[in-house]
């Protein structure tokens, strides 16, 4: 496994075909009279991660893939996302799906398609995850 976005697993061999990261710093711009404008930092920005995929239908059904993927974001909750190493990045949602179809069949179902995905820092509040309650007898 290459990463793990929520549950949605990428492998490396079969699905993923690039990862970019990106960490901006936001500044503010003060004019002067007859000066040159004096630069004050304000921070860092979310960061970013791009992430391309490719589904083939040698290896999977791409339209499931998509659905998955498509279902993820439209939830719009916060996903952990852990390298394969077990490193743990942090928590993103899914800000940009982008398809480009590479192969499809003579009745237009696709054969290949590569996804981009962009992942966008999440800072907020997170729901918490619903625990099962226990089975079994209570004790009072």
């Amino acid at each position: 496994m290459f990463a793990q976005l929520g549950n949605i697993k990428f492998e490396l061999i079969t699905y993923f075909n690039g990862f970019s990261e990106t960490v901006s710093y936001n500044y503010v711009e003060h004019e002067r009279i007859e000066n040159k404008p004096i630069l004050q930092y304000l921070g860092q920005n979310l960061k970013e991660e791009n992430i391309k995929l490719n589904f083939h239908r040698s290896f999977c059904v791409p339209e499931e893939e998509i659905l998955r993927l498509t279902e993820a974001a439209e939830k719009a909750e916060p996903l952990k996302f852990i390298k394969g190493n077990g490193d743990y990045v942090g928590i993103f949602v899914i800000e940009e799906i982008g398809q480009t179809l590479e192969q499809a069949g003579p009745e237009g179902d696709l054969i290949s398609i590569q996804v981009e995905i962009r992942l966008k820092e999440y800072t907020g509040k997170i729901p918490e995850e619903e625990k099962e309650e226990p089975k079994g007898f209570k004790k009072k």
